[in-house]
Formats: structure tokens, C-alpha cells, sequence
């Protein structure tokens, strides 16, 4: 469990439900995670959950039985994945590296991706990896800039031992 699901749990925890909700990655690219927490609780123990979300710095957006929770500033370091990086993050890593300086465009897109793909694991990553390496090559290409995603995404991680 990463530091940003631990959070979300806490603040869950703090809520009074019927059964503990549910808390899983969100489906939709724009948000994070996602919660049941409509389902499992009153509408007074809801919005009191959204108080708190917000006042942590959390956005969040109730669909009906859901609520879409997303940050802004995401870290590579708000995940705890063990090992090393496939060859596809290898690439991503370099392609920032050699573009260190240049101007960057809003990456919030690609941190919820990277984020998202570390939980699921390594091979998650990787497929994830592939499709931004193909994305940046071609903007490249084309003369665009790259996502100010930190370099953190893709090294520092815990090596196996």
C-alpha cells in the first residue's frame, strides 16, 4: 500500500459505514482512486469524509455511488515499489534526462498513469513505460514538449535484495 492509498484509508477509517468501502484505482484517466463510500455511509458521514479529503489536500468529486479522488503535485516517491525498471522505463528515464533543461508542459496526466501502473506492478509499469515512451518519442519528433514528469518516477526505488 503506497502512502497515498494509506491516507485515503485513514481518512476512511475515520468514517462512519455500514461496511468498509471499497477504495480502488480509478478507471477514469483524470482521477486517482475511486471509493464506495456513498454506499457504506450516510450522507452526513459523506460529506464530512469530503471536508476532511479536501482539507488534505485531496480533490474530489462525487458520482452517485463513487467518489473520484485525485492530488495535485504527485511524487514518484508517493509509491514503496520494490525493484529495479524494466527497459521501456529505462527509455522514459533517458528521454527526460537528455531533455533535462528543456521547457515542460503539465504532467499530471502521466504521474497518474506511473502511479497507478506501480501498484499494479512491474509489468503494469512496463506496459505503461512503453506507451509514454511512444508518446514522448513522437512529440519530440513533432517539435513538442515533454510532461514535467521527475526523474523519481522511474529510479530511488527499493532494490530486492
Amino acid at each position: 500500500m503506497n502512502k497515498l492509498r494509506s491516507e485515503i484509508q485513514s481518512l476512511l477509517s475515520e468514517t462512519e459505514c455500514r461496511r468498509p468501502p471499497a477504495l480502488r484505482r480509478s478507471r477514469k484517466e483524470e482521477w486517482l482512486y475511486a471509493t464506495d463510500l456513498p454506499k457504506t455511509a450516510g450522507k452526513e458521514a459523506v460529506s464530512a469524509f469530503l471536508e476532511r479529503a479536501n482539507e488534505a489536500g485531496w480533490i474530489t468529486e462525487n458520482e452517485g455511488d463513487w467518489i473520484q479522488l485525485d492530488r495535485k503535485g504527485l511524487t514518484g516517491n508517493e509509491t514503496d515499489a520494490e525493484g529495479g525498471i524494466g527497459p521501456e522505463a529505462e527509455c522514459c528515464l533517458s528521454l527526460l534526462l537528455r531533455h533535462m533543461n528543456a521547457e515542460k508542459r503539465s504532467a499530471d496526466r502521466e504521474k497518474r498513469m506511473l502511479l497507478k501502473a506501480r501498484e499494479e506492478g512491474a509489468d503494469a509499469f512496463e506496459k505503461v513505460c512503453e506507451r509514454l515512451h511512444r508518446e514522448w518519442a513522437g512529440a519530440l519528433r513533432r517539435g513538442e514538449k515533454l510532461p514535467a514528469v521527475e526523474t523519481d518516477f522511474f529510479i530511488g526505488r527499493k532494490e530486492k535484495c
